[in-house]
């Protein structure tokens, strides 16, 4: 960016900050203009701050098969990850993934805007910390141990009800299986769940070999759907071999839109995975 350019921006930030010193309207606890470029910080966002804190939330969001806060995105304004476009935004505060650009998180700092970086919860325990730290620093501590209640109370209620544990793969789009250091994992574990990829000796999110899948099929194959596009090819995970596993594979769906962010989405996954364990515990007890 240009010396020009990066004095007129900080002008423009320091005015924002004499106007409200200059007493133009009561400012609400916590940080009064965010702005996140991340998804699943923007699903964390509009659950824990007040609407007009929310100045920008990433473009994604409104992408209803990728997003579990579309409809609400759709009212949001949206910006893109490069610093010019967050500055123009006046944020006093940014929510950014540890995979945000480097140069757009340096370029926010060096001109004295706050930028908060998120990693992703591999685990259930991660994420209810995340939406606590995260509540904290948008000034809204009691809605954080709100939602944090009611992911517990969700989990809670699909426990595993006290009978054998049924195997389950959980496969992305492009291939992509949900292994131990996963969140899926962690939360398959807590529904009373074996993860299949263990056995087959898949870790993180790792390619499953359709080969291996088709000579070891697991009891329960559950896709995720909505998640494929022009730069990941869904042809692995709807493959016509998978579909000929017949009655050794019970085969189920879920929005992959559930299994990556943790917060507030793992309410529905929770749901929706005990659904489909108990369907493989009717069908062979």
């Amino acid at each position: 960016m240009e010396r020009g350019v990066r004095e007129g921006i900080s002008r423009r930030i320091a005015g924002v900050g004499l106007a409200t010193a200059a007493g133009l309207g009561a400012a609400p606890a916590g940080p009064r203009r965010i702005v996140s470029l991340n998804p699943c910080l923007d699903a964390l966002l509009v659950h824990l701050a007040d609407r007009r804190q929310i100045t920008g939330i990433s473009r994604l969001s409104r992408d209803p098969q990728a997003s579990t806060i579309a409809e609400v995105a759709a009212t949001l304004p949206v910006t893109g990850e490069t610093a010019e476009e967050v500055l123009l935004l006046r944020p006093d505060l940014v929510l950014a993934s540890t995979h945000t650009a480097a140069a757009t998180r340096r370029a926010l700092q060096g001109l004295g805007v706050e930028v908060a970086a998120f990693g992703a919860p591999a685990t259930v325990a991660e994420s209810l910390a995340q939406v606590r730290t995260l509540a904290a620093r948008v000034g809204r501590p009691s809605r954080g141990e709100a939602l944090c209640a009611r992911i517990e109370g969700a989990l809670s209620a699909a426990a595993a009800p006290g009978r054998r544990r049924p195997e389950m793969l959980v496969l992305l789009s492009g291939g992509l299986a949900a292994g131990p250091g996963s969140l899926p994992d962690d939360l398959l574990r807590r529904l009373g769940i074996v993860n299949a990829a263990t056995r087959l000796g898949l870790s993180g999110w790792t390619p499953a070999p359709l080969e291996v899948l088709i000579a070891s099929p697991p009891e329960v194959l559950v896709r995720a759907s909505g998640g494929g596009g022009a730069d990941r090819p869904d042809r692995l995970t709807r493959h016509a071999a998978l579909d000929r596993l017949g009655g050794r594979t019970l085969a189920a769906e879920i929005p992959e839109r559930l299994l990556f962010c943790g917060g507030p989405s793992l309410i529905e996954a929770a749901r929706r995975l005990a659904a489909i364990r108990d369907q493989a515990l009717e069908r062979r007890p």
